[in-house]
């Protein structure tokens, strides 16, 4: 484990130990001309890292027993994992919480654990946008930074009695330790969002509200957007003009009604309270299918067979409107709009009046976009000349593509593609979706809740034994597991399985109860492979403005939201500089 110390030292020494110390003391990543060198030492390290512990990475906790997992790691580690509590690994997976140690620590399990912590992003949530502004600042022409506060910003909750209109101070971004709807999203932003995605559009649209007004005239184009819920609050509630494209009809289907139902309730509201402004125009919704390798040409055929009818008018925008501007998001944010409403120019000029004033320029946004959707938006941005932002918060890092793939989610950067041993398996990407915070709050509530992990590992040996077939089968989730003995559980567990039936006999053997008490063990294992997780994760999106870094285009990234609600918490903004024209 000589090489593991060498990281942690070389980390803590010239080149990595500034970038380290300059995160802890800002919070956030700006990836510039002038730090690119820093952080390209940074990633290398988290690679080398991660390809150092390969054993422990590379694998599932489900396989435990079938793999003997325990003896991959090392007799030192082991003699000292043995005897922790849960409590005493939640203060192992903290960063800077200390640990009762009876004995002496093996020095290479010391230097996974201060390498582990040195190479992972920061995630305490920004408390308000002064990093983005900051940014902002580098990049935009003196003067345009600017808080404009939007028309209709929050609504009472108190909405049976009363109505009215509260402005924030756009720079705050609240803390939302306290569970519940907070309220920052008043009534009907809040309708059919769970705390956790109140949480999350309520940061997310702050930020890109204040990037669409700064950089692309307060349009902003977003993709894979669900229900809806984060363009909703984007364009009734910040009066950003939003285009929302997305692959599924049925999710279109349900944004619209829940904009409609919106629309409905503050109708309602402005006959109690005639004082009240008019609302800002709705998002405009259409499906469309992006591809990673997407270039302008095929772009444009695909506007032109998503909408047929518009051939002309097309044409029209192409040579007359946009004066030579050719392909752009722009164009299918227009398309967008036609395809639901009439098909005339006054319904184009009557959703957006002052559409030409505003130039032809757009921002991509995206919340959690799934795999390969992130990566796509970065290509797209940096491709196409009408998208001046992109605001990006990536999500399902295992369904990436890989570097066998033409146009690979991972890696993008130049950089990191020839770093020997950048590879990240499907079981490391995977794990990196999981927040270390959430698990170092069970284990410190103890024991009780900690054993499901054992029981899947003890019955994946069963069936792998029996049934080889059902390896890695997709079991049946069991609720309240950890109040249940193991038989109980494994045969609900097994329940959709059908040729499955457990025998009694290994459900009791003396080999089975026996690994049951090894529980804890299991539980240190998968402390281990999630202590990596970050790293993998910074790996991930470093390696996204790196591949910004290769276009000749700067990046910021900073946690925004907080990691008890909401695992993936990291914000990736780029913009088109304007003062370096």
């Amino acid at each position: 484990m000589e090489e593991e110390e060498e990281v942690v030292r070389r980390n803590g020494g010239e080149g990595g130990g500034g970038i380290t110390a300059a995160m802890q003391s800002h919070q956030y990543v700006h990836l510039s001309a002038a730090s690119v060198q820093g952080w390209r030492n940074y990633t290398s390290q988290a690679v080398q890292l991660l390809d150092l512990n390969r054993n422990i990475l590379d694998s599932y906790v489900l396989d435990f027993f079938t793999e003997d997992l325990w003896s991959r790691l090392n007799p030192k580690w082991t003699a000292v994992l043995d005897k922790f509590s849960p409590g005493d690994l939640a203060s192992f997976l903290q960063n800077g919480a200390s640990i009762k140690q009876e004995s002496a620590w093996p020095l290479s399990l010391l230097a996974f654990l201060a390498a582990s912590h040195a190479l992972s992003l920061p995630r305490k949530a920004v408390s308000s946008v002064n990093p983005l502004l900051h940014y902002l600042s580098q990049q935009v022409q003196t003067g345009s930074i600017k808080l404009n506060k939007p028309e209709y910003h929050e609504i009472s909750r108190n909405v049976e009695n009363k109505s009215e209109i509260e402005y924030r101070d756009e720079n705050y971004l609240p803390d939302y330790s306290t569970a519940g709807q907070h309220k920052l999203l008043q009534h009907v932003f809040r309708r059919h969002l769970k705390p956790k995605k109140q949480h999350e559009v309520a940061r997310l649209a702050i930020v890109a509200a204040q990037v669409a007004r700064c950089v692309c005239d307060g349009v902003m184009v977003d993709v894979g957007l669900g229900q809806g819920h984060l363009s909703r609050l984007l364009a009734y509630g910040h009066d950003v003009r939003v285009v929302c494209l997305e692959a599924e009809d049925k999710f279109i289907d349900g944004a619209r009604k829940f904009d409609h139902q919106l629309e409905k309730a503050v109708e309602k509201m402005t006959r109690k309270n005639t004082s009240l402004p008019l609302l800002p125009p709705g998002p405009r919704h259409a499906v469309c299918h992006l591809q990673p390798n997407m270039d302008p040409h095929t772009f444009t055929k695909l506007l032109l067979l998503m909408f047929p009818p518009v051939i002309l008018l097309v044409m029209f925008f192409f040579y007359h409107i946009f004066s030579g501007v050719h392909y752009s998001i722009t164009y299918l944010g227009m398309l967008a709009m036609m395809s639901v409403t009439r098909f005339s120019w006054q319904v184009i000029t009557g959703v957006w009046p002052d559409l030409q004033s505003r130039g032809e320029v757009c921002g991509l946004l995206g919340l959690h976009t799934c795999g390969d959707l992130a990566p796509t938006l970065l290509r797209i941005f940096t491709s196409m000349p009408a998208c001046q932002a992109v605001v990006s918060v990536g999500c399902c890092y295992m369904k990436l593509t890989t570097a066998s793939e033409e146009n690979p989610g991972f890696p993008m950067s130049n950089f990191v593609r020839c770093l020997p041993g950048h590879a990240l398996s499907y079981e490391s990407r995977e794990v990196a979706c999981h927040a270390v915070e959430m698990y170092t709050d069970r284990l410190s509530l103890g024991t009780d809740n900690l054993k499901v992990h054992c029981y899947c590992a003890c019955l994946e040996e069963i069936l792998v034994k029996h049934w080889p077939h059902h390896y890695h089968a997709g079991l049946r989730s069991v609720n309240n597991a950890n109040h249940m003995d193991f038989s109980t559980y494994a045969k609900q567990a097994v329940s959709r399985l059908q040729d499955v039936v457990l025998p009694e006999a290994d459900l009791t053997s003396e080999e089975t109860l026996h690994n049951l008490t090894r529980w804890q063990q299991v539980v240190v294992y998968y402390s281990l492979r999630l202590l990596l997780a970050p790293v993998v994760e910074a790996v991930v999106l470093l390696d996204r403005l790196l591949f910004l870094h290769d276009n000749g285009l700067e990046g910021i990234l900073f946690p925004a939201f907080d990691p008890q609600l909401s695992p993936r918490i990291h914000i990736l903004v780029s913009v088109k500089p304007t003062n370096k024209l």
